[in-house]
């Protein structure tokens, strides 16, 4: 049986104290866990402890993960730093197979702005063999430039056999954004086959 999880990004830790509903219940996030619940696919949006930088801890955040049911029937959705983890977990423990890796803005720190959670981690080419599919979200006018969009030219270079969905006007898929149809009509091809 198939499950998801999605995980979230990071914010500044003043905006993160500042949040009336915690990061995983943001965006996005809440609808498309409604959508696969409703189409039978348990859904978790797990809570990062110390969600903001530089507090974000890489050995907790996989330790909330390894909570997870992790299998090959997976799929794993990371937003910006969740991204990130998500490919530098996956890098680290080639035992790991999983369904479908979905990343949305994800970060993975090319630029090397925070060594202390990403410690120059390179991603692993071998992971499209443990993987079904990888796909990329990403758009080109994303707020926090080229710390995303580097990223994204990475991945794809690693990765060459991942499907890109570019845009031009979703900037870093947060904001007032509350839904994420092209992700979920993505998500629902992998349900119904």
């Amino acid at each position: 049986m198939a499950n998801a999880i999605i995980c979230h990004g990071v914010k500044s830790k003043e905006s993160f104290f500042e949040m009336v509903v915690p990061l995983c219940a943001s965006y996005w996030f809440p609808w498309l866990q409604q959508k696969l619940i409703v189409a039978g696919v348990p859904t978790q949006v797990p809570s990062f402890t110390n969600s903001w930088l530089p507090d974000r801890n890489y050995s907790a955040d996989v330790d909330v993960l390894k909570r997870q049911v992790i299998d090959e029937n997976t799929i794993l959705i990371g937003h910006s730093c969740g991204g990130g983890l998500l490919v530098k977990y996956l890098s680290e423990n080639p035992d790991v197979k999983i369904g479908h890796l979905i990343l949305v803005a994800p970060w993975i720190d090319v630029l090397h702005q925070f060594p202390q959670y990403f410690n120059n981690f390179e991603p692993d080419p071998r992971l499209q063999e443990r993987v079904k599919t990888i796909n990329l979200f990403y758009s080109s006018d994303d707020h926090y430039g080229d710390m995303i969009i580097k990223s994204c030219k990475k991945l794809q270079e690693v990765y060459p056999n991942m499907r890109v969905h570019k845009f031009d006007d979703k900037s870093h898929f947060t904001g007032d954004m509350k839904e994420f149809p092209e992700l979920w009509e993505l998500c629902k091809s992998f349900i119904e086959k």
